[in-house]
């Protein structure tokens, strides 16, 4: 897990590198303007899905209060399951990650090896996926809205799913206030 974290992280980072150093050019001389938007509408993002239902809110900004005060590595942003991802690790315990997924709710989730177990976290539905990546592993995921979620997820080197879901629990309790609600 910890390897495949390691590679994760070095193949976005490189990403990341490779999409700065080509973004700007000064082969052509210009000012930059932004694109104006529809009557009516305002524009809070120049990203793909304009109607991104999180807005400014960073992945990362929801993880490092959980994770920091129990010693884990600082956060680095991931690009795994949405451009909204965060990660990071605690040497000899595991890992852990938290996704702000704007086009996908909690209903298009895969449970890959576990079983999806309906629960509410605060006063949101969510689903507990004990085992979703095998032993030691476990995802929690929150409906923000019918197609946008956030998912919490711990994989641990030695322990229990349950042991797993109970972080990832804690992550997800933690963040869920500061989630916005959903139309």
């Amino acid at each position: 897990m910890i390897m495949k974290s390691r590679l994760l992280l070095v193949v976005s980072l490189a990403t990341l590198l490779t999409s700065g150093l080509t973004a700007c050019s000064t082969e052509k001389p210009g000012n930059a303007t932004p694109v104006p938007t529809q009557p009516g509408r305002t524009s809070t993002s120049t990203s793909a899905n304009p109607a991104d239902v999180f807005g400014d809110l960073k992945a990362c900004d929801l993880l490092e209060p959980t994770t920091m005060t129990k010693g884990f590595d600082p956060p680095a942003v991931e690009t795994y399951e949405s451009d909204n991802g965060c990660g990071t690790r605690k040497q000899g315990f595991g890992s852990v990650t938290l996704y702000l997924v704007s086009d996908a709710g909690i209903d298009q989730l895969s449970a890959g090896q576990g079983t999806k177990l309906p629960t509410k976290v605060g006063s949101r539905d969510a689903v507990e996926i004990p085992g979703d990546a095998g032993k030691q592993a476990c995802t929690v995921a929150i409906a923000v809205t019918a197609n946008a979620r956030m998912t919490a997820s711990t994989g641990l080197n030695k322990g229990t799913n349950e042991e797993a879901c109970a972080l990832s629990r804690e992550i997800a309790t933690a963040a869920e206030p500061k989630l916005p609600r959903g139309n």
